[in-house]
């Protein structure tokens, strides 16, 4: 979709963190707006940012956890906005935690926000765009959704399904002859935003150097090249790691190894200790 300027999109998890560089780099193309997530104040400081860049938009309290109200969501957004060009799911949580210690619904949740919610939304959004033939969906996934993790495993399943559920629905729709499509948008560590400034602070491990921490202005601009060039996959790594995803799809033994060398299940490690621990002191 080379024209932005006029389309209208949603825009999940856009109270903090990657949401609201998304949103700025969207509005500053000429998109208009739903930006959805749970806390309300959050929203409405981000609202005052993007309707100065000269687009409409409209903030919605809403858990994607609560698979009901993702229908009303399209909805409001057709009524308040108009027809849903983009869909951008980037709302995610994560918990770092020896597997077993996790909560039965902690898992189910992560696996609703992070997974459910997106295919759900997607599905919603689908029949008006080809009935259009226009419209673009992001799915916001992780390095986690090409390679394992330690001590997160609910997150890196959801992400490693999400990648999945992108790359088959980019198939189907190519397939039909249509111009709608998807993308997969996988950053790794991004610094001062999200997720990883979480576990710098709980887990005082900063990312390893062969990896580095990126910007998430650089996340917010493949999210809108993807969906200007069509693009299925884009990571977002200051370092190269397509030849480290690489020898772990051929040589998972050595990947293994060398995500020890590189300290990534050191940092995992750490993490989960620091919430398990803040979890023991609780009252």
């Amino acid at each position: 979709m080379r024209r932005l300027q006029g389309r209208n999109g949603i825009i999940t998890g856009a109270s903090r963190g990657l949401g609201v560089y998304i949103a700025r780099a969207l509005a500053a193309r000429g998109v208009n707006l739903m930006l959805v997530a749970r806390s309300a104040g959050d929203l409405e400081r981000v609202r005052s940012g993007i309707e100065s860049l000269g687009v409409r938009c409209v903030c919605v309290a809403a858990d994607v956890g609560d698979l009901a109200a993702l229908g009303l969501l399209v909805s409001r957004a057709e009524a308040e906005l108009g027809p849903v060009d983009l869909l951008i799911n980037n709302a995610g949580i994560e918990r770092s935690s020896d597997y077993h210690s996790l909560k039965l619904d902690e898992i189910q949740r992560a696996l609703a926000v992070n997974l459910q919610a997106p295919m759900l939304l997607s599905r919603l959004v689908l029949p008006g765009m080809l009935e259009r033939r226009r419209g673009h969906i992001v799915n916001v996934a992780s390095l986690a959704g090409l390679a394992g993790i330690a001590f997160n495993e609910a997150y890196g399943a959801t992400k490693h399904g999400l990648v999945g559920f992108t790359r088959s629905l980019r198939l189907s729709l190519q397939a039909r002859g249509t111009p709608v499509s998807a993308s997969a948008v996988c950053p790794g560590y991004t610094r001062t935003s999200g997720m990883y400034q979480q576990h710098v602070q709980n887990g005082g491990v900063p990312a390893p150097f062969l990896l580095g921490a990126g910007r998430p202005e650089a996340v917010a601009a493949a999210v809108v090249r993807a969906i200007r060039r069509d693009l299925p996959e884009v990571i977002v790594n200051p370092m190269p790691v397509r030849p480290l995803l690489l020898l772990w799809n051929l040589f998972p033994r050595f990947a293994e190894w060398l995500q020890h060398k590189l300290g990534l299940t050191v940092m995992g490690r750490l993490v989960a200790d620091a919430h398990a621990a803040a979890a023991a002191a609780e009252p």
